[in-house]
């Protein structure tokens, strides 16, 4: 395991993307405050799995008096990078509600951004934030996943949403979490067999849910972690084999945890953590792919670890093996 500062001043809540070549992309949320300021989303490229990382522009610059903090990123069907963004407005150094969703794209890694600032999206609540990863369908369309908070002592809502033009417009949704859902990864996979991760609202655990039938509908979910232990992230690393990865914010292990699953989503085993933030007050938002050469490298932030004092960005390079291999035989 080989943990690598990659940027200071940045809380960042991190999203990487991979392209068929094995280039990476990563945007982030530029400003050291909990989205309590203005910021940006920036973009990075690497071109070596993760071990140098190259500036690739701001995907979404703020406007005054607001900032553009939330996102959902990935790839459409002609490799183009996208992000979904919104913000806060300001009014003085209170927010003052949601800036509106836009859509970003760049023609290829490190290419300029290009912002539409005209999106429409036909869910029940206009007032939405995306979050994690936009999906490229077989069948032409963009998936992605928006959520909606009113606060601490109310219930967050969460839906998957799809395109048919590109971006431009998001409809068709459906509802994910039964009322009690934050922030929502899913990962679609063969034979119209999706899984989803689910932020709860209440005591802040993740739950996993499955549609059997492409996202359509979701049965009752089930709990995958342990309270104070989110938001996640869903890999695919073929042969049935799926890997979360999951901020912990447990008194006295502030972390980056991880299951296993060998049977497509349907058992799990024992977690592990793979990194420890040490005296972190705030950390976690693990975004994790598979590099070219078949490692895993694991981006998220903290305000405090052996790396940094104070919020930085930083990435993990492990191996399944480390974590989830046979263990080696103990002392007598």
């Amino acid at each position: 395991m080989l943990a690598s500062l990659v940027a200071r001043d940045c809380c960042a809540w991190p999203v990487l993307t991979r392209w068929p070549d094995g280039t990476l992309g990563l945007v982030h949320f530029d400003c050291a405050t909990h989205g309590r300021t203005e910021g940006n989303l920036a973009a990075l490229v690497s071109h070596d799995a993760g071990a140098t990382w190259a500036g690739a522009g701001l995907a979404a610059p703020h406007e005054p008096a607001s900032n553009r903090m939330h996102l959902a990123t990935g790839l459409d069907h002609a490799g183009r990078w996208l992000v979904l963004s919104t913000g806060f407005h300001f009014v003085g150094e209170e927010w003052a509600g949601l800036t509106p969703l836009w859509l970003s794209v760049a023609a290829a890694p490190g290419q300029p951004w290009t912002v539409h600032r005209q999106i429409s999206i036909a869910v029940p609540s206009p007032a939405l934030i995306p979050h994690g990863r936009i999906a490229a369908l077989p069948d032409g369309r963009l998936a992605a996943t928006f959520y909606l908070s009113e606060g601490r002592e109310r219930p967050s809502r969460a839906w998957l949403a799809f395109s048919r033009d590109d971006g431009q417009t998001w409809g068709e949704a459906v509802e994910l979490g039964e009322g009690d859902a934050n922030e929502v990864v899913f990962l679609p996979r063969p034979n119209a067999d999706w899984l989803a991760v689910v932020r709860t609202h209440r005591d802040y655990h993740l739950k996993l849910l499955r549609s059997p039938d492409a996202g359509a509908t979701w049965p009752a979910p089930a709990d995958l972690t342990l309270p104070m232990q989110h938001p996640g992230d869903l890999t695919e690393l073929g042969d049935g084999r799926i890997l979360l990865t999951y901020g912990i914010r447990n008194r006295g292990l502030m972390a980056l945890g991880a299951r296993l699953s060998r049977d497509g989503g349907a058992n799990w085993g024992a977690p592990a953590v793979i990194f420890q933030f040490g005296e972190a007050l705030d950390c976690g938002y693990p975004s994790t792919v598979v590099c070219a050469d078949g490692g895993l490298l694991t981006a998220a932030y903290s305000d405090c670890s052996p790396l940094h004092q104070g919020y930085h960005l930083l990435t993990v390079r492990w191996s399944l093996d480390e974590f989830f291999g046979p263990r080696k035989a103990s002392g007598v």
